[in-house]
């Protein structure tokens, strides 16, 4: 088999971050409310200032995680200043118990390797 492997030159101090988020419904107000603002959620994200990719993975009928890489780490405070994300916080305010959230956020420290096409980190920086 055959294919192109090849790994992102990173600058020393890289400005990007890759920030992962997960849902977990706790409840049915939680799974109904995760499932029908999923595609919003990942949509908004993606149109963000600075946001360059997201991905979205289903671990189970009740837990969605997002991973969504982006220019800098002031692009990600703004998008959480921004409408879209109080928007999206809304429903934990009036429901606290009905969904678990967490969220990580990351800076590379390496390249990673890549086949075919630039995903992720490849997406922002220039191929070795």
């Amino acid at each position: 088999m055959s294919y192109n492997l090849y790994q992102i030159d990173l600058p020393e101090h890289p400005e990007a971050v890759i920030f992962v988020n997960g849902f977990v419904a706790r409840d049915r107000a939680g799974f109904l409310w995760m499932w029908q603002n999923l595609f919003w959620i990942r949509h908004t994200t993606a149109q963000a200032k600075g946001c360059v990719q997201v991905k979205a993975g289903i671990c189970g009928p009740r837990e969605v995680i997002m991973t969504s890489y982006w220019r800098s780490e002031n692009d990600l405070k703004d998008f959480f200043r921004g409408a879209g994300h109080r928007q999206m916080m809304q429903f934990t305010a009036k429901h606290p118990q009905s969904l678990c959230l967490y969220n990580e956020t990351y800076q590379p420290l390496r390249s990673g390797k890549y086949t075919h096409e630039p995903q992720g980190m490849a997406s922002l920086y220039a191929r070795v």
